[in-house]
């Protein structure tokens, strides 16, 4: 006859709950360790998961940590439908290198003409997008209403630090006309000169496609 011992012990009970987490967590759909059950972008991050956006084989997504300009512009390239022409084998940027994982995104986007480089330079002998830097509000705000020809509504209230006259005002208030981009509620600040970072990435474009308008966010 088999016999079972109990376990009671609080150290092996402990040990086995750590052994079995990433089993449970893997179950569940969430192959990030680093996301929290009911955290307040995981279901965005398990929609762009599904659509195939995001690579599963990664252990960790991290969240907190700023998003690159080339991670946003290939999110906003998948969005799109992908890369739908012939990559060129030169690159129309001076910081991007053709065996960068992120060049032919930024090809599809010049295309478009959604990156146009500092200044507007594209087309110029040294134009550079800068694809290692952070990406600011601000910046993430301007190429979503680029790519995906969001129109002022203007139906939400202003931000106190977006002023009129910046190069960014229309294309951060166009974004909260669509509840893309939401301001702080106790100060309505929208802070467009910091830097996104990748869980508010994630949630940005996630709202992109839902049609929703202010204040029916």
């Amino acid at each position: 006859m088999l016999r079972f011992a109990l376990v009671s012990s609080p150290r092996v009970i402990f040990l086995i709950i750590a052994l079995l987490l990433p089993f449970l967590s893997s179950a569940e759909g969430m192959p990030f360790s680093d996301i929290p059950p009911g955290a307040w972008y995981e279901s965005a991050v398990e929609l762009f998961l599904n659509e195939g956006y995001l690579d599963p084989a990664q252990p960790r997504f991290r969240g907190s940590e700023k998003a690159l300009r080339a991670e946003f512009v290939k999110l906003i390239i998948e969005l799109n439908g992908g890369i739908l022409t012939d990559t060129p084998a030169q690159s129309s940027f001076s910081d991007v290198s053709p065996g960068d994982w992120f060049f032919p995104y930024f090809e599809e986007a010049a295309r478009e003409g959604w990156v146009k480089g500092d200044g507007e330079c594209l087309g110029t002998r040294a134009c550079g997008v800068r694809p290692r830097a952070a990406m600011t509000r601000a910046e993430a705000a301007a190429l979503i209403r680029r790519a995906f020809g969001k129109k002022p509504l203007g139906v939400s209230p202003a931000f106190k630090d977006n002023p009129l006259g910046s190069w960014f005002t229309d294309a951060v208030q166009t974004a909260a006309d669509h509840c893309i981009l939401r301001g702080d509620d106790a100060s309505r600040n929208v802070r467009p000169g910091d830097a996104l970072n990748r869980a508010e990435m994630i949630m940005m474009l996630s709202r992109v496609d839902k049609n929703k308008r202010y204040p029916g966010c």
